[in-house]
């Protein structure tokens, strides 16, 4: 992989490497295509662990972190019939609302024989 790196030397001696966002995007593909873990693939490259993963913040966003706030939702007002609906039907009645079974046995109700 070619790089383009620019090298700094820090005060405490050690060098610090930057990366083109090319660079960068192309790390994070190659180590997605690789099967190597995150660990793996930075000991390889010489890559700071926690420099790769600020990448991956940086330049893959998870899908619940681009979602703020929110959500949108659409009121959908409940479809009321023009004719009563039919709650049962038992032989020759129609029942239209709910009734206790109480009222169905007793004398104004269904007789059973």
């Amino acid at each position: 992989m070619e790089q383009q790196l620019t090298r700094q030397e820090a005060n405490n001696g050690k060098t610090i490497v930057r990366r083109s966002e090319e660079d960068i995007l192309k790390h994070l593909d190659e180590q997605e295509k690789s099967g190597f873990t995150v660990k793996e693939y930075c000991e390889l490259y010489e890559i700071v662990e926690q420099t790769f993963y600020s990448w991956l913040k940086k330049y893959r966003p998870k899908p619940e972190d681009e979602v703020k706030g929110f959500a949108p939702i659409e009121v959908v007002s409940p479809v009321v019939p023009v004719w009563p609906q039919l709650f049962a039907e038992v032989g020759n009645i129609k029942i239209y609302k709910e009734v206790p079974a109480e009222y169905l046995k007793s004398t104004h109700g269904y007789k059973s024989h």
